[in-house]
């Protein structure tokens, strides 16, 4: 509001307030610049789940199947990243197979990889060449170093500055501060003083010849001042984030054994880490003798997850040794306690104990408010009501019910959308077991060929087909 607008006016009148639309500023000019803008357009339930998530606490978010868990797990992570970029979020999940989907979907939002660890085995099963366990990390940050020193050789180039100015990280600290922050204030003085002039920020912008490889002009020769203006600020960040990331890079400079650098990253540059609840369990000590500490904690999978498993990762770090109270912020926990639950082996620890119930499980149960998705992209309609009324409310996305899209076609072959067959014991026995290490199921024999009828389709390739069985016998037998 204007001077003179605010407060009550002349006659009782309401204050005025005047909103302007946020505009997004210009990125960098190369590709790597851009914004990653997230493809998914979430439901009112998966924005309330992520309003949640940035408030202190306990978040719970119940997430029947195809809902989006994962995704609205991954949101929450880059959301807290980019809102509190000082603090360090912990992922947990159950399975490394869960571990490795958050992970590869994080790749795709905007978050740089710099930021990220990942802990424990299973790390050889992401879908990419990227190695982000501790020593690839360490790795990755000394040939990143490299690079950026490269690019400040050239910026030094560029600018007549004969001096060795990327030989290390601190001297290209000095060199940003004692020759490219200064001609970039001289620019802004020149910019102001030319006002509109055409042709004004071309002329007096100091890094032309730096950014002569960018892959369209750095600036349109038909555009206005204001848009020339603002892609020189947009090319400005891009240099002030080459050497702030140079800056991260300097610790990894000084420290010389690779055990000091995987520690440092592990303890403090990594801004987002990830393990499983049972590599969390086998590596406390271990952290906490590091002095592991983190601000939030995200759980994938909570409701497979036995009860002491969910705490160790609330209890990975010391208590602040001023105020005597946990540095842990938030915790979200996102699961579905209608579906798979810990799995215990030993019957008298399972029934007499409980061990089978989550952590997660107990709170829903107990009344704590939850947010539940309620809409589901994965399965038609019709399968989706076999498990529909375990819910409250759960529909589908139009995705979905889209009368072209993939879900609407009939499947070769087959009449209905699902079928149940009913096998009949052979012999009236049931499962048998002829040869040691060999059950004779006929259900199994019934499903095979089914399933080899699906992997000749064109539309069913054979890794989306999923063959379940009730026991390692029956997977055997097909």
């Amino acid at each position: 509001a204007g001077e003179g607008e605010a407060g009550e006016g002349e006659g009782g009148e309401r204050p005025v307030v005047l909103v302007e639309p946020y505009e997004r500023r210009a990125a960098g000019p190369y590709p790597q610049d851009a914004l990653r803008v997230n493809p998914v357009r979430f439901t009112p339930m998966q924005v309330e789940a992520l309003r949640a998530a940035m408030s202190a606490g306990l978040s719970l978010v119940v997430g029947p199947p195809g809902t989006g868990k994962t995704d609205t797990a991954v949101q929450a992570v880059s959301n807290l990243l980019h809102a509190y970029p000082r603090q360090r979020t912990l992922v947990i999940t159950h399975s490394n197979q869960a571990l490795n989907d958050v992970f590869e979907k994080l790749l795709l939002r905007d978050v740089d990889e710099r930021h990220l660890l990942r802990l424990g085995h299973g790390e050889e099963l992401l879908a990419t060449e990227r190695d982000f366990s501790r020593r690839g990390r360490v790795n990755y940050m000394l040939g990143r170093r490299l690079e950026l020193l490269a690019r400040v050789e050239a910026l030094a180039k560029s600018l007549d500055v004969p001096a060795d100015v990327g030989y290390t990280c601190e001297t290209a600290g000095y060199f940003f501060k004692a020759t490219v922050a200064p001609r970039w204030e001289a620019f802004e003085a020149e910019a102001r003083r030319a006002g509109d002039e055409e042709g004004a920020v071309e002329r007096h912008f100091p890094f032309s010849d730096f950014f002569a490889d960018t892959p369209s002009p750095l600036f349109a020769p038909a555009a206005s001042g204001a848009a020339h203006l603002d892609a020189a600020r947009g090319a400005w960040r891009h240099v002030v984030a080459l050497f702030e990331e140079l800056e991260e890079c300097r610790a990894f400079e000084l420290l010389r054994s690779s055990y000091d650098r995987g520690n440092y990253l592990l303890t403090k540059h990594a801004k987002v880490v990830a393990m499983t609840c049972t590599h969390a369990a086998i590596k406390r000590k271990d952290l906490v003798s590091l002095a592991f500490q983190y601000d939030n904690l995200v759980m994938e999978e909570a409701a497979q997850i036995m009860e002491v498993e969910a705490f160790i990762p609330m209890v990975l770090q010391n208590p602040d040794t001023a105020t005597g109270k946990s540095r842990l912020k938030r915790v979200l926990l996102i699961g579905d306690h209608h579906q798979l639950p810990p799995v215990v082996k030993n019957l008298a620890f399972q029934k007499y104990s409980r061990l089978d119930q989550s952590l997660f499980a107990r709170l829903v149960r107990l009344g704590v408010p939850a947010t539940q998705l309620d809409f589901q992209g994965r399965a038609r309609p019709a399968i989706a009501n076999l498990y529909r009324w375990r819910y409250t409310s759960l529909g589908d996305l139009p995705g979905v019910l889209a009368p072209d899209g993939p879900h609407a076609l009939a499947v070769p072959g087959f009449r209905h959308d699902f079928q149940l067959v009913h096998v009949a014991d052979p012999q009236g026995v049931g499962e048998s077991t002829p040869l040691p290490h060999y059950v004779q199921v006929d259900a199994s024999e019934d499903t095979l060929p089914r399933h080899s009828h699906l992997e000749t389709l064109p539309s069913a390739p054979s890794h989306t087909l999923l063959r379940a069985a009730s026991s390692s016998g029956s997977g055997h037998c097909s």
